[in-house]
């Protein structure tokens, strides 16, 4: 299994693009490319290794995990695969921040920490746009189309030799995903367990209970897996279980 990691987006999510060595079949997970230089460092990988692009994967709706999703389905006539509980967001993502914004407090500035940060919503381009008023941060929703293919718990992705099994992790939204290869013992866990930390929660749709549930289930895992979050360095799960003070709090046995 060849993995390449790339950081995208202002809020530097981590794209993965997974590929079978053998077949040169491949697939994105959480593509956040919104730049032309983040462009043509993702193309450029695809290209050079000759590989046949199959299947887009978003862990969940999330904006900064799916802006990449109308470009490499142009570019490829990839299918768009994501869990039926968040399929719903993805054509129309301004309406789930426009809901989020009147039920919650905006939240701080992720650049300076301003206490609340802006959003534009522009209907009729059906996007948005989070920004600051006291830096220039600017964090433009672009829209994704709908998704090819939902996406349940024990469904298996196949790509040429690689066969990634969907846990259902809800917490962080209520159709989080993560990717486990038992062959490889690797695990692409989206924002549900992160490097000694973990999603949050304190979105629309986040629970706290269910993220915690979604966190012991991935720790029965064996402790040799390697994890790619969706944001910071990989982990394992074995490091998790004895660092990681949410797990901690789970009170997990051995």
């Amino acid at each position: 299994m060849l993995i390449k990691q790339f950081v995208f987006g202002p809020i530097e999510t981590n794209c993965y693009l997974v590929a079978c060595e053998k077949t040169l079949k491949a697939l994105v997970i959480d593509p956040d490319v919104r730049s032309e230089k983040e462009k043509d460092l993702l193309l450029n990988e695809i290209h050079q290794q000759n590989l046949q692009i199959k299947y887009i994967v978003n862990t969940h709706h999330h904006i900064d995990h799916t802006s990449g999703n109308a470009m490499l389905k142009n570019a490829f006539d990839a299918e768009i695969l994501i869990h039926e509980l968040d399929a719903k967001v993805l054509p129309e993502q301004w309406k789930w921040l426009l809901d989020s914004n009147k039920i919650l407090e905006p939240p701080p500035c992720p650049f300076c920490g301003a206490e609340k940060s802006t959003l534009e919503i522009i209907k009729e381009q059906k996007k948005a746009i989070i920004g600051c008023n006291h830096c220039d941060f600017k964090f433009e929703v672009f829209p994704s189309p709908p998704a090819d293919h939902l996406l349940h718990h024990g469904d298996i992705i196949k790509v040429g030799e690689i066969t990634l099994k969907v846990i259902l992790t809800p917490g962080h939204s209520p159709g989080g995903i993560s990717l486990y290869s038992e062959k490889e013992h690797v695990l692409f866990s989206g924002d549900t367990l992160l490097n000694l930390s973990k999603g949050r929660t304190d979105l629309l749709d986040g629970s706290e209970v269910n993220m915690m549930k979604s966190l012991k289930k991935l720790m029965k895992l064996p402790e040799d897996t390697k994890v790619y979050p969706g944001h910071g360095e990989p982990t394992t799960i074995g490091r998790e279980k004895r660092e990681n003070p949410y797990i901690l709090d789970l009170k997990i046995k051995n």
